[in-house]
This record gives structure tokens, sequence and C-alpha cells, in this order.
């Protein structure tokens, strides 16, 4: 039996990789990590495959007993779609409290669930060097993941991201909108800045996690855009 761990399960890739998961024959349990039971609309959610572990990231040594418990013996891979912007946390530390604290903190998890693998939504252009602090807080996580878990890993790096999100990102939204005019125009070596539907993402972290197909650590923008979604 394998089991898939989901944090950030309920956002606009997570949901998604759930969906997906659902009706994967591969994995036999999903066990979905999400803020609140209650406001769950999604029909993927109410699959007898899937199970809820309502969190509120605080706790962390609580989730790991109950991610332990219900995991068992069987073999794990965990996915995390945690992510937010700076505009939506408020602030760049609280920013970083996610994108990076959370991040390296469920892979501290799935080291000691004994996960064969872990993947991660990082960012196109991830890099510790960055003078853009974004791209630098995702260079510094994908460091600390690497330091923190031994098992395969793999990190996509997606562009702007293409679907309906659930919370109103105004200056997304504005490129989203704009993405059919101006995506087209990105030729070259500017192609790999195309935006990617996280359909499409989603799909890339099922295929990697099923073994379907295969990859170094890093799944760049570019190589996303060639993944069939569906």
């Amino acid at each position: 039996m394998k089991t898939a761990v989901v944090i950030g399960s309920t956002g606009l890739i997570g949901s998604l990789v759930v969906k997906k998961l659902a009706r994967d024959s591969v994995f036999s349990q999903i066990i979905a990590i999400v803020r609140n039971k209650a406001s769950l609309t999604d029909i993927a959610f109410s699959n007898p495959k899937v199970r809820l572990l309502q969190f509120d990231f605080k706790n962390w040594p609580e989730l790991e007993v109950q991610v332990s418990s219900n995991i068992g013996t069987s073999e794990a891979s965990f996915f995390c779609c945690l992510g937010t912007s700076i505009t939506q946390a408020g602030s760049q530390e609280a920013f970083k409290k996610v994108d990076y604290g959370y991040v390296v903190t469920f892979a501290k998890l799935a080291k000691s669930c004994r996960a064969q693998q872990l993947l991660i939504v990082s960012a196109l252009g991830a890099n510790k060097n960055s003078k853009n602090f974004y791209n630098k807080t995702k260079g510094e996580m994908e460091e600390a993941v690497q330091r923190e878990f031994s098992g395969a890993l793999h990190f996509l790096r997606p562009s702007l991201l293409l679907g309906e999100r659930k919370d109103f990102r105004l200056i997304e939204r504005i490129a989203v909108l704009l993405a059919p005019i101006y995506s087209p125009l990105l030729m070259g070596s500017l192609r790999k800045y195309r935006p990617v539907s996280a359909e499409k993402v989603a799909q890339a972290m099922l295929l990697l996690a099923s073994k379907k197909i295969s990859t170094g650590m890093f799944l760049e923008n570019h190589d996303l855009l060639k993944i069939g979604g569906g």
C-alpha cells in the first residue's frame, strides 16, 4: 500500500493534486492536511481514499504523530504545495514564515515519517544568491530542504500559475488575464517564462510520484510546459 501526504491541499495546486491522487490506482490512501475541515466543498475531499487531518500550523509534533499513525507501514510520498505571496502574507517576514519555515518543517516531518520521496512546489528563478527577496527565499528553502531530507527529492519550479484561485491576488489576476496576449510573444530564451497551468504542475507531481516520468532534482518551468495536464 502506498500513501500520499499532501500539505497545502486546499490551494490552487494542492486541491488538484488531491483530486488526481484520489483517481490514481498507485496510491491507496491520501492524507490531506487542511486548516478547516468544515470549509471544504471540493468533492475530491469526500473520496473514501482521502483522510483529512486538521492542522493549525502550530503544533507540528502532534501533526507528526497523526501522520505517522495514519501511514503505518505503507510507503509514503509527501507533497508540499504550500505557497503565498508577500502581498497576501502582509510582510516579507510573514511570507518567509510560510514559504521557508513551514516548508522546511514539513521536510523534517517527511524525514521523521521515513517518506520515500518528497515533492515540493518552488518557483522559477529560485536562487539563494538572488537580489530578489522572493527568489532568494525560495532558493534558501531549497537548500535547507536538501540538508533535511535525504530521500528522493524533487523541486518543481513553475512560472506564473494559470488557474482559478480561491484567494484573490490582484497582480496575479491581471497577469493571468493578459497571459493569452503576451505568452505567445515569449520566444527563444524567454520561452521559459511562459505562464503554466496549475493542472500541469499537479500532473507532473503525480507522474513523478508514481514514477511514470523520471527527472533530476529540479523540474523547471520549460519542462512543466511540456507535460500534458488532464
